[in-house]
């Protein structure tokens, strides 16, 4: 089985997770991202205006979303990204520049377990640069299934 995300790279660079008793039906993760000129994904994207691609914004958020789906049903937790059902991006994002990525999440059950996130993601500055709802499916896996 492949691995169900994009290693290695790093898409987040602090993740901070609600106090899950006080959202029994979901929760909230925000997660940091500093958008730094020399990473290697970044080369080529573009040779003359170096942006951080609005994909890499998406696996940010999934990124956050997974470490609150291992945090709430345990290690060997698998978030899978099923649909996007909206994304728009307002604002780049460019070296120098920090983001923050906000996921609110409600689970709507199921086996497996469905999520739906609803993203905003904010630049340092305020200004907003994407907005996305997510659907995931989040479920249990082996340890040998990523071998």
């Amino acid at each position: 089985m492949s691995r169900p995300f994009a290693a290695p790279l790093t898409a987040v660079d602090t993740v901070d997770i609600m106090d899950l008793a006080d959202t029994p039906e979901g929760g909230r993760v925000e997660a940091v991202k500093r958008i730094v000129a020399d990473d290697p994904y970044l080369v080529g994207h573009y040779p003359d205006f170096t942006i951080y691609p609005g994909v890499f914004t998406l696996e940010s958020a999934h990124q956050a979303i997974r470490h609150w789906a291992t945090r709430r049903h345990g290690p060997g937790t698998v978030a899978e990204l099923t649909a996007i059902t909206s994304i728009s991006f307002a604002a780049p994002l460019l070296p120098g520049d920090t983001v923050r990525i906000g996921c609110d999440l409600t689970e709507q059950g199921g086996t497996p377990l469905a999520v739906r996130a609803k993203v905003r993601c904010h630049r340092a500055d305020g200004a907003l640069s994407a907005r996305m709802t997510l659907e995931l499916r989040i479920d249990r896996t082996d340890d040998d299934d990523h071998a």
